[in-house]
């Protein structure tokens, strides 16, 4: 893939103003109020201008400068009224799965099957250094408001655009993509071009440029509800699967099961990657719904285990709020963790990281 020039240099502001004026023409209006991210905020912080956004990027040396594709609300509650407008896709040389030629090569099916599905959809990618970010901006309309899909409205469940993203980046890579990404209205965030990847102190490159036509998500709607169908179905067999997670012992009674033995290993063992997918989709999981340790209880315990993931490599993200909002998103469902042999399909990675490579 051909790069264009974007080197960075801490004074080279104008460079800088140029590439997020380019990303600001993805995002639907209005462009500001929005939340940015830097290295050096560590969260997300709302701006009410590109001036402003600006001057947290200068200040943070360039380093991991991203905006967030959807428009902040302050004021906003209830159902959701933001319409899908724009997809992100990430691509990761992380994954172990990967060489640099396997990630061209599945960079070229899903540009042909969003080109095949859009009739002639022209993304931006960047490159990441760790990968590419795929950039299409669609038009959508508010999937809460459509008899058909109002029907998929669930409290505790993320909002219907939120879902529409994760389920097309899915779709659209034939689940190559990021296992580790799930993009949302409050959580897409899209790097600037021109900023440095501290993960791998590499700038960020544009790889070919958005041909400024929005793709109509008509195309994809009727995947989108097969999808939520199939989403629905599997939740309720996960909650009857929940109501009767027991063994029997030797006399045949039904005793519950308190223990998983290669999670409790998990908890005993810190890892340098992964950290934020075994905390939402194991131990957290299993110390809540499982073990029926208290949120403080559970808390603590992963609290502990990332002091120690930390002395390995550094953490890159808020682990209290991490927890906190993981601890909530799990009470109200009763969420499972993942079966070992699921997650050996779903993040090989990890589960080399915590057999040893011996399975």
């Amino acid at each position: 893939m051909a790069f264009t020039n974007t080197k960075t240099t801490n004074d080279n502001a104008n460079l800088i103003e140029e590439n997020l004026d380019f990303i600001l023409e993805h995002l639907s209006a209005p462009s500001f109020p929005r939340t940015i991210m830097t290295r050096a905020l560590g969260y997300q912080k709302e701006v009410f201008s590109k001036d402003e956004a600006l001057t947290y990027f200068k200040d943070c040396n360039y380093k991991d400068c991203r905006i967030n594709a959807y428009p902040a609300y302050t004021d906003y509650s209830g159902i959701n009224l933001t319409a899908p407008s724009f997809m992100m896709i990430d691509l990761d040389l992380k994954d172990s799965r990967y060489s640099q030629d396997d990630l061209d090569r599945i960079l070229r099916k899903t540009l042909d099957k969003l080109d095949d599905i859009f009739y002639g959809a022209h993304p931006t990618i960047l490159w990441t250094g760790n990968g590419y970010h795929i950039y299409q901006p669609i038009q959508g309309f508010v999937l809460e408001e459509i008899d058909r899909f109002a029907c998929f409205i669930d409290p505790l469940k993320k909002d219907l655009t939120s879902r529409f993203m994760q389920f097309a980046e899915n779709f659209i890579t034939d689940r190559k993509c990021d296992p580790q990404h799930r993009p949302s209205i409050k959580s897409c965030l899209i790097r600037i071009p021109g900023t440095i990847n501290s993960k791998c102190d590499q700038d960020v490159k544009i790889v070919q440029k958005w041909n400024g036509i929005k793709a109509p998500i008509n195309y994809l709607l009727r995947d989108f509800r097969t999808w939520l169908v199939a989403e629905k179905i599997n939740e309720q067999l996960r909650t009857k699967r929940s109501r009767s997670y027991r063994n029997t012992d030797n006399n045949g009674y039904y005793a519950k099961t308190d223990t998983i033995q290669w999670i409790e290993e998990l908890t005993q063992t810190p890892i340098a990657d992964h950290r934020k997918y075994a905390i939402w989709r194991i131990l957290i999981p299993y110390l809540l719904n499982v073990k029926k340790l208290s949120e403080n209880e559970t808390g603590s315990i992963i609290q502990t285990w990332l002091n120690r993931c930390n002395g390995l490599r550094s953490l890159d993200f808020n682990a209290n709020r991490l927890i906190k909002q993981n601890i909530r998103n799990n009470k109200n469902r009763r969420y499972l963790p993942i079966s070992h042999n699921k997650l050996s399909s779903e993040n090989h990675e990890l589960y080399d990281i915590i057999t040893g490579g011996d399975e």
